[in-house]
């Protein structure tokens, strides 16, 4: 006599019990597997930023100075608002991030915001992109006046704690006030910019690259790495008024060119959710450091060095650069303010 066992089969019950442990399993684990991806992100953020450092120390090497953040044949009066864009801080170290090929592919007898260059400022480059920012992935900058195909980038130069500007809080070219002023003077200026003679706090305690966050939208000019000027691909004024310090959340935190365009991509609410606040109807003033880091921004140090610097460091609040409200936030940034400063921070 044969017998037939059947194998007894699971239940609806059973496997929908099953499901949901699994699902409970994945959910628990996807914050660990996030997390690790970040860590990942912030390694190769990390990189990036030293990558770009010692391509800066290079130049210096090679020049006996630190690159400008920004170039013009003649300063124009009017630097905050003008159109015309010439050699930044990143097209000058090109050849030392192995992009001399494009660096001598640059038409420097034309502005670069000419058509001429309409190309290779388009070129997306793997060593100015943090990929913590997913706006890294978002729509080339484009403006009327300037053209279209601005690639975007992360890090910016340490401009000044005073404005991109000729005459109000004027930090912009060599002659200007606040460029020559111990309390402002950052590292790379307009038509100028500082020797390792120069930085008087020492170059592990003084900045020079700073995160920076891409635009939400193609009118957005920040995080342009072939773009001069504040935001774009420099920092300026990002120790008072509306943009006290790093990943500032006030009310039109950075003062840029086109806010009324981007609030009209975007909405107002986008922007105050995104810590991405701008003047409208304000030039290009000031623009201040960010990043999508929890906690904080990474920066490069006049050494080279790469450091964490959170978003609480202690920061003087004065509506102006007020030495009497000389913090962390402000030292660290300014080159020859010949002040101490707290290793913790």
């Amino acid at each position: 006599m044969n017998v037939r066992l059947r194998g007894r089969g699971f239940t609806l019950v059973e496997l929908l019990v099953v499901i949901a442990i699994i699902g409970i399993l994945i959910a628990l684990m996807l914050p660990a597997v996030q997390s690790a991806r970040e860590a990942a992100r912030r390694l190769q953020c990390q990189n990036h930023l030293k990558q770009l450092g010692v391509a800066v120390l290079n130049y210096e090497s090679s020049h006996q100075i630190l690159p400008p953040s920004a170039t013009f044949p003649v300063l124009p009066p009017d630097v905050d608002t003008t159109t015309v864009h010439w050699r930044n801080w990143v097209i000058m170290i090109l050849p030392f991030i192995e992009q001399e090929a494009l660096h001598d592919s640059f038409n420097f007898s034309v502005p670069i915001s000419d058509a001429a260059n309409r190309q290779q400022r388009g070129t997306p480059l793997a060593a100015m992109l943090c990929p913590s920012d997913g706006g890294s992935k978002r729509v080339p900058f484009a403006s009327s006046g300037e053209g279209d195909n601005w690639a975007r980038g992360n890090y910016g130069a340490n401009g000044s704690l005073g404005a991109y500007h000729t005459s109000w809080r004027a930090a912009a070219g060599p002659t200007a006030p606040r460029w020559n002023d111990r309390w402002s003077r950052g590292v790379m200026g307009v038509n100028a910019s500082v020797t390792m003679g120069d930085i008087k706090d020492g170059t592990s305690q003084t900045i020079m690259l700073e995160e920076l966050r891409t635009g939400l939208a193609a009118a957005d000019r920040r995080g342009v790495w072939a773009l001069s000027g504040p935001g774009s691909s420099s920092v300026w004024m990002h120790g008072s008024d509306d943009a006290v310090g790093p990943n500032c959340c006030a009310g039109a935190s950075d003062n840029i060119s086109g806010c009324g365009d981007i609030i009209a991509a975007v909405g107002q609410d986008t922007l105050d959710r995104e810590c991405m606040t701008c003047c409208n109807g304000c030039s290009s003033t000031q623009a201040g450091p960010r990043s999508q880091h929890v906690g904080g921004i990474y920066v490069c140090m006049c050494d080279g060095s790469v450091r964490f610097i959170s978003r609480f460091v202690e920061m003087g609040t004065s509506w102006d650069i007020d030495p009497n409200d000389f913090l962390t936030w402000q030292r660290l940034n300014a080159s020859a303010d010949r002040l101490t400063i707290d290793t913790e921070y």
